[in-house]
């Protein structure tokens, strides 16, 4: 099945705050502002106009037809349970006394190309252009949006409870687990451990696919979550989300795209001509290129040695 796509500028327009930018002066004017403004955006950058806001697991799903055969709960589980099952990752993350849970993998699956049900968004609107213009290309079609590509962001002060702050839910939950666990213990002999137990706090199947929508921070920025009584501590990074300064959504609906299940007013979208893109990269993309934002740690240790080689 062909996955969803916007027809035209019309259709589109009432899904977004919407503004539509062909030419250079409406476009730095647009950022300029919103950047003062609106300090604690999120932003996306998507080389097509065209396309909906749908997760790369909604992708696979709608697609290949998968519904006929299972569910994305499923999936995602089955995806987790395999890299869990991985030695050399499993012995890595142990050796670094790192709490192996399902979003820790889930965090992994997304920035190595598996479908996932997190949306990558940024902190940096360049990131988010350089995505949005990388390989970019120009046809000419009837469709009035094959012309434009999109960043979209989200002002996260502005937000309502539709988007739910992963690490604000996941620590009231641990808090209240603790008030349980220290009111019960005053009455009844209890065991700690079902309650202090980050891996079991954090499956999938029983805790994350229930939330329908949340904001996973980027670890630099989020508040910790860590148990009240082994002090375990979630983890998530990697390279990729450290060098993008990226961020999630969390988003867990089958085939309605992120942008249908939210009020119009919290998504702005600018869609931006093609012929811009040109300028973007030299007013925006001052030193940002594939390997900074996917970085090959065997790259980094042999230029290392190289500057050694030139500074004698």
């Amino acid at each position: 099945m062909k996955l969803p796509e916007y027809r035209s500028i019309e259709e589109k327009r009432p899904k977004f705050c919407y503004v539509k930018i062909d030419d250079e002066k409406t476009l730095t004017n647009h950022l300029n502002h919103l950047l003062a403004d609106n300090p604690h955006c999120i932003f996306r950058g998507v080389r097509e106009a065209r396309y909906k806001l749908f997760t790369s697991v909604q992708r696979e799903w709608i697609t290949n037809g998968l519904g006929r055969h299972t569910t994305i709960n499923q999936l995602v589980d089955s995806l987790i349970g395999d890299m869990r099952q991985n030695r050399v990752l499993n012995d890595y993350f142990a050796s670094m006394n790192i709490v192996q849970t399902d979003f820790l993998y889930l965090s992994l699956l997304q920035h190595y190309s598996a479908p996932t049900p997190l949306l990558d968004f940024t902190h940096n609107h360049r990131v988010a252009l350089y995505f949005a213009t990388a390989g970019l290309t120009t046809v000419y079609t009837e469709n009035d949006l094959d012309d434009y590509f999109s960043l979209y962001y989200i002002d996260l002060d502005k937000v309502g409870p539709e988007l739910t702050r992963m690490d604000d839910f996941l620590n009231r939950g641990l808090d209240l687990g603790k008030e349980l666990v220290e009111e019960l213990g005053n009455r009844y002999p209890i065991d700690k451990s079902p309650f202090d137990s980050l891996d079991q706090y954090m499956k999938w199947k029983d805790n994350l696919y229930v939330v329908p929508l949340a904001f996973v921070d980027n670890p630099k920025f989020a508040r910790a979550v860590t148990t009240p009584y082994t002090g375990q501590t979630l983890y998530w990074s990697n390279l990729n989300i450290t060098a993008q300064e990226g961020c999630f959504l969390l988003y867990n609906r089958e085939d309605i795209p992120l942008e249908e299940h939210l009020d119009n007013r919290m998504v702005w979208c600018l869609d931006i001509h093609k012929s811009l893109a040109d300028y973007v990269r030299a007013n925006y993309l001052s030193g940002i290129t594939h390997d900074t934002l996917f970085p090959n740690i065997t790259q980094m240790a042999q230029e290392a040695y190289t500057r050694f080689r030139e500074r004698l």
